[in-house]
Formats: structure tokens, sequence, C-alpha cells
């Protein structure tokens, strides 16, 4: 265990902070090293700051589907726009 890694092998708030802090490819290897194979480590790099960043949140969440209500919704919608489209091309096309 060193200062940059915790018990678990996965870095500290220290390691982040110097990894960070570094130019890049110019920070504390093991740290770089540890970084690079850790997708959890990866994740809290990015949300680092407490607000997401692009969607990106320190613990990974559960998606929900939408309800299937709200999909009744779009479909009806996408049925509409086809019949309104349907007769205006009717009402263009003039008398047949």
């Amino acid at each position: 265990m060193t200062p940059l890694l915790d018990a678990r092998g996965c870095l500290t708030e220290a390691g982040f902070m110097a990894v960070g802090a570094a130019p890049p490819g110019q920070g504390p290897v093991e740290a770089a090293a540890h970084l690079a194979g850790c997708s959890r480590c990866q994740r809290r790099f990015l949300a680092r700051g407490g607000h997401e960043t692009g969607g990106i949140r320190a613990t990974p969440g559960k998606a929900v589907a939408p309800p299937l209500w709200r999909t009744g919704v779009v479909v009806l919608g996408v049925l509409a726009l086809v019949a309104v489209a349907l007769m205006a091309i009717r009402i263009l096309a003039g008398p047949g």
C-alpha cells in the first residue's frame, strides 16, 4: 500500500490529485498504470468534483426502461403524423 493506492489497490484521493495535476504522460507511473486498467477508478476519476460530467457518475446506476404509456403515446403520435402526411399528399396531388 502506497500513499497513492489504498488497501484494495485502487487510487486514493491523493492518487487522483497526483494524476490530475500532472501534465499528460508525466504522472506517477504506478497510479497511471492502475488508472489505465481499473474501470472503477476511471469512473471515479471522471466523476471527481461531485457533479456529473457528461452523464458519468462515481457509482454506476441502473438503466430504467421508459414507462409503457410513453411508448404508446410516441407510437400514436407517429401514426398521426403518417396519416396527416398521406392526407397532404392526396390534397396536393389533386383530383385524379
